[in-house]
């Protein structure tokens, strides 16, 4: 559905709620029509026109004039809507990376953040705004042997132990957990990662010892909790060449929850993650698109000594290609929002990264719109496999590449490209 030509800028949640507070549900009273038509006209110059179904009636906005002006019984030049709490969040997902992006991109609000291992407890929270998030939180726990007690009230959460171990109760049920050696500890290919979802409205209690990271998100429906054992996690190998990682899917709506999506993803030294890039910050599936805020937390596995200079670091890109474009220097513990845009990130060839990640959005499920340009990489990646189930392919004339090629519409300079991959691969082009 399209956008109507006046729908602009996003007034603040607490205008929203005063305008629909002083709204007359079925015509506005002349004395105090100026000051409800005030705050709708905002709300109207916000929006598009909801979908039928989803919101429901209740709120007064006039598009026929741009100047506030009475409306007289009988007029149909309006929209009405009523906007829930939910409905809110809704609406507000759409504008994050509008909100964010250019403050981003001038360094008036920094989505990165080095994590001192100290603090205790919900670390990005979207209600701040100088947090580039609206919905998503993400926070870490020092468990100790006193129970820390949570309310979760309307949200749901999803925490992860990144080292030690942790005993927890959700409502009188019983949960534990053990993370020995931290992430790295069983090599590539494989993982000792587990996850406990919790449920809204519920009364989480948690102790033990080490760190556990958590998010947390407008939950969309009541859930049981669930705990995912480090026996029941399954490694997948994704991509090739230099940007092969291995994704470690933990928690999901698919089994567990109603809104997060959290896993992690494991990037040998020197490679790419988030490669082909891909974007999830517009609600359009009718393009493969969904509107999901995203965070990591990222770890190395060589850490910082004593005498060393600079330590383990890599590179985190954020960029839309049109008011963002950025790339910020992360190292051991480094958290970083995401409210849109690309994210690709690059560990350097002196550690292997990990990081934790999770996902939240306003109810559609999780959907990743690749960027066009970008996507032959794909087509590489089947190339690589082919070539590589036939072994006794070490030379290739050039009749046989283009023979390759054939089924893709690869341009002179896709072919070019791969021609330089397949011979860093070990491949003669004669």
């Amino acid at each position: 559905m399209g956008r109507h030509p006046r729908l602009r800028a996003l007034p603040s949640p607490e205008r929203l709620r005063a305008g629909r507070r002083n709204a007359c549900p079925k015509h506005f009273g002349k004395e105090r029509h100026s000051g409800v038509q005030a705050r709708t006209m905002k709300i109207a110059k916000s929006y598009p026109p909801p979908r039928r179904g989803r919101i429901e009636v209740g709120v007064t906005m006039a598009f026929s004039s741009p100047h506030p002006r009475p409306l007289p019984p009988g007029e149909r030049e309006i929209i009405d809507v009523i906007f829930y709490l939910k409905s809110e969040e809704e609406i507000v997902m759409q504008i994050t990376m509008k909100k964010y992006a250019n403050r981003i991109e001038k360094s008036q609000v920094n989505p990165h953040l080095r994590y001192d291992g100290k603090r205790s407890g919900l670390i990005l929270d979207p209600q701040k705004e100088k947090v580039p998030l609206q919905v998503l939180g993400f926070g870490i726990y020092q468990l100790k042997s006193d129970f820390i007690t949570k309310n979760t009230k309307d949200k749901e959460m999803v925490l992860v132990p990144q080292d030690g171990r942790f005993e927890a109760e959700i409502n009188g049920k019983n949960f534990s957990g053990e993370r020995t050696h931290g992430p790295f500890f069983p090599g590539p290919g494989r993982s000792n990662a587990s996850a406990l979802y919790v449920p809204s409205n519920v009364r989480l209690k948690i102790r033990g010892r080490g760190e556990i990271a958590f998010f947390e998100a407008p939950a969309l429906k009541e859930k049981p909790p669930f705990f995912l054992s480090g026996e029941d996690v399954k490694v997948m190998s994704r991509g090739d060449w230099i940007w092969r990682r291995d994704i470690v899917p933990l928690i999901s709506p698919k089994d567990a929850s109603s809104n997060l999506v959290v896993g992690e993803t494991y990037s040998p030294p020197g490679f790419w993650s988030g490669t082909p890039l891909h974007q999830h910050d517009k609600d359009q599936p009718q393009s493969g698109e969904s509107d999901h805020e995203e965070v990591y937390y990222h770890r190395f596995n060589w850490k910082k000594n004593s005498g060393d200079l600079i330590g383990p670091y890599g590179v985190q890109i954020l960029m839309d290609g049109k008011r963002l474009m950025k790339a910020y220097l992360i190292g051991e513990k480094s958290i970083f929002a995401i409210p849109g845009g690309c994210h690709p990130v690059v560990a350097s060839p002196v550690s292997e990264l990990l990081y934790l990640w999770g996902l939240a959005g306003k109810g559609e499920a999780l959907a990743m719109r690749d960027i066009p340009e970008f996507v032959h990489l794909k087509s590489f990646e089947e190339i690589f496999k082919t070539l590589k189930e036939d072994q006794k392919i070490k030379n290739l004339s050039k009749e046989d590449f283009n023979g390759i090629c054939q089924p893709y519409p690869f341009t002179v300079e896709q072919k070019d490209l791969l021609i330089a991959i397949l011979r860093e691969k070990g491949c003669d082009i004669a």
